[in-house]
């Protein structure tokens, strides 16, 4: 009886363990003149926003027909961008020198008319912005800033300051320090699920942790991790000598830290900075010169 519990229990583990399969490899057309960098998914997966290797402008790859579109030549613009629920408004950082000194203001840009409409004005403080839905808020000077959205749909914001993850939900500002004080983080990322936290530490690699900064969970390297769903990320293994890139990989992992696998993806392309589609089945990706790539993927 024993031995017949021991080989179910087997055969539900090999049942529940999961893996992810590469279907797929192509190059996006269109992309071959290089200077695409750090793609972001549209909501509904029908279009990419890329941007150049120092975060300047932003340029919109359809799928449908592989027209590329110049959406602003802004710099900073591709840093932080964000996306309203239905594709149809951006918003971005925008970054001008007064007095010498640099400083940020935040633009909403809308695709379907070009219109823009400068929602923050220039300031030295970090902004970091975040739709809930259609309506955008940011996040300035430690404090939330929403417009015709009521606290219960407020959208939990995370970022940056001061070394620090700090984490916005409502009327409440909360730093998290999963990893202690002294630790420096970056790349925090809320999972779709608003349940978990994916950031780096440096120095000490990527971790998860609850939304409220507990139980954090090593899950070795994985430089600037992006969620695929609630349970699986990928990131990339990038290697230098300290002035050039010698190669960079994508990697894909469970978030329990049970699965770790490296995509195959040809051995002379270096693979950077990846984006997951909404629904988890593909995963966009830069070359170092700035070519487009799309992998398709299955969770099996």
């Amino acid at each position: 009886m024993k031995k017949i519990l021991l080989l179910l229990a087997m055969i539900g583990q090999m049942l529940t363990a999961q893996q992810i399969n590469l279907q797929s490899i192509s190059f996006l057309k269109n992309s071959e003149v290089g200077g695409y960098y750090h793609p972001t998914f549209s909501p509904s997966g029908d279009y990419l926003l890329t941007t150049s290797e120092n975060y300047t402008g932003l340029r919109q790859y359809n799928f449908a027909d592989n027209f590329v579109k110049v959406l602003t030549t802004d710099p900073g613009a591709g840093y932080g961008v964000q996306i309203s629920a239905d594709g149809n408004t951006i918003v971005y950082r925008k970054t001008q020198y007064i007095n010498k000194l640099r400083n940020n203001s935040l633009v909403s840009l809308s695709r379907v008319t070009g219109k823009q409409v400068q929602l923050a004005a220039p300031t030295r403080e970090p902004i970091t912005a975040k739709f809930s839905e259609n309506k955008a808020q940011y996040v300035k000077g430690k404090t939330l800033y929403r417009t015709n959205i009521v606290i219960t749909d407020v959208a939990p914001v995370v970022c940056i300051e001061n070394q620090k993850i700090v984490l916005y939900t409502g009327n409440t500002r909360r730093v998290l320090t999963p990893n202690g004080e002294s630790a420096s983080y970056i790349w925090p990322t809320i999972s779709p699920d608003k349940k978990n936290i994916a950031y780096t530490v440096a120095g000490k690699g990527t971790f998860v942790c609850k939304i409220d900064g507990t139980n954090p969970k090593s899950l070795g390297k994985l430089n600037a991790p992006v969620w695929i769903n609630n349970n699986w990320l990928v990131g990339m293994d990038d290697k230098d000598d300290g002035e050039k890139l010698l190669s960079s990989t994508l990697i894909v992992l469970s978030i329990d830290g049970k699965v770790r696998q490296t995509l195959n993806t040809p051995k002379e392309i270096m693979a950077m900075y990846p984006a997951a589609s909404p629904d988890g089945s593909q995963i966009a990706f830069n070359t170092e010169k700035g070519e487009l790539y799309l992998v398709k993927i299955q969770i099996k």
